[in-house]
């Protein structure tokens, strides 16, 4: 069994960058909360929907808009090496700061496709060599650095494709999703409440009164309850480690995720992981 190896940039409580590198052929959902900015560093990465299939190869780049249907997968390229990509995230707070120092033509036309190729050029080599040397050394970057940053993804993206700078006049304006769906999609990210609901299209109380509906209990409390969840499942399923999953789980060390996970099943992870693979 192939165990993912991720790693993150985050910049205070956002998680704004991360890589990730596997064998594993498994599809996941294309939904993200957020339009991500992707390198494909080595092997090849599929996107999938309605039965038909782009393929996205080694050395590519790929913007995937937020809340895209369809799913994803990567497969190795001609080396046979593990697949590895490097991802940015476009939140919606910082593209709003900043798009409006772009002159966008007031003309231009929707653009329909969900998931697109662009061609690379200087800023976006640039912005994917900060991110592979602050991931390697496990830095994060500072609000001020984060605002640059998003700066020179929008600057690349228009560069390689000047139409999709509509798609960042649209996005600017909130859009209010269906909140069962965009926080399955969504549990895993290191996000600050009030960002979430803002990326839901909610203000903070109006997300917290409309959660407590839906749910009935708190999203802190749901979301520990879905990450331990997930932790457990891949444990017991997947045969990994307490120290190969808490990450995938989206805690940040191992002694928070054991406590925590004491706290809701009663046992140590550690003992769970013995008690489900004993011979």
């Amino acid at each position: 069994m192939d165990t993912p190896q991720i790693k993150y940039i985050h910049s205070g409580e956002l998680t704004v960058a991360a890589t990730y590198e596997t064998a594993d052929q498994d599809e996941v959902s294309a939904s993200f909360p957020m339009t991500v900015l992707i390198y494909v560093a080595r092997g090849n990465k599929h996107y999938r929907h309605n039965g038909e299939e782009e393929v996205f190869t080694e050395g590519s780049y790929m913007l995937i808009r937020k809340f895209t249907d369809g799913t994803l997968f990567k497969s190795p390229g001609k080396s046979g090496q593990r697949s590895k990509s490097y991802a940015f995230a476009l939140t919606d707070e910082y593209v709003r700061r900043i798009i409006d120092q772009f002159h966008i033509p007031q003309n231009l036309p929707p653009v329909k496709k969900r998931v697109m190729k662009l061609e690379k050029n200087d800023l976006l080599e640039k912005l994917m060599v900060f991110i592979q040397e602050n991931i390697d050394a496990g830095t994060d970057i500072d609000k001020d650095t984060l605002n640059e940053k998003t700066r020179e993804a929008l600057s690349g993206i228009i560069q390689a494709e000047p139409a999709l700078a509509a798609v960042f006049r649209e996005y600017t304006r909130a859009q209010r999703t269906d909140l069962t769906a965009f926080m399955n999609q969504s549990f895993l990210l290191r996000i600050p409440l009030k960002a979430l609901a803002l990326q839901s299209g909610r203000s903070l109380s109006t997300f917290n009164r409309d959660f407590k509906m839906i749910f009935g209990e708190t999203p802190h409390r749901w979301i520990m309850g879905k990450r331990l969840s997930l932790a457990r499942d891949l444990m017991a399923k997947m045969r990994l480690s307490p120290s190969e999953v808490y990450i995938q789980a989206g805690f940040e060390d191992l002694a928070h995720f054991s406590r925590s996970f004491k706290k809701q099943f009663g046992l140590p992870p550690s003992t769970f992981y013995a008690m489900e693979h004993k011979q």
